[in-house]
This record gives structure tokens, sequence and C-alpha cells, in this order.
């Protein structure tokens, strides 16, 4: 297989930055704390970890 273009490589990179801005989501000031609950909870290994135990504490309680 030969070797991807610079063209190449830099459409990919577009296509696959554009993908993840979709589902991207800006938390501003809360970032710290975000990290802060990954730290505090070691059972939470990823942000959509997080982001599950945060909506179920969310929906039990409203």
């Amino acid at each position: 297989m030969p070797r991807k273009t610079v063209a190449e490589k830099a459409a990919l990179k577009r296509m696959l930055d554009a993908a993840r801005g979709k589902t991207r989501v800006y938390i501003g000031s809360a970032f710290e704390r975000w990290r802060r609950l990954k730290e505090l909870h070691p059972k939470l290994k990823n942000d959509e970890m997080i982001a599950e135990f945060l909506l179920d504490r969310y929906f039990y309680f409203v």
C-alpha cells in the first residue's frame, strides 16, 4: 500500500477533527472539578463514565 500524501493526511485529520467536534462538550470553569472527580473515583476510568455517573445521580434525585 503506498504512503499517504501530505494532502491526504491533512484531509483525514480534518475529517477526524470534525467528527470529534460533533461530540465535544465544553464545560468551561467546571473542568477542574471534573478532573478532581476523576481523581477521587478511580473506577471512573474515562470521561464517558464520569458523564454517565453524573447523569445517573441527577436523574435519581429529580
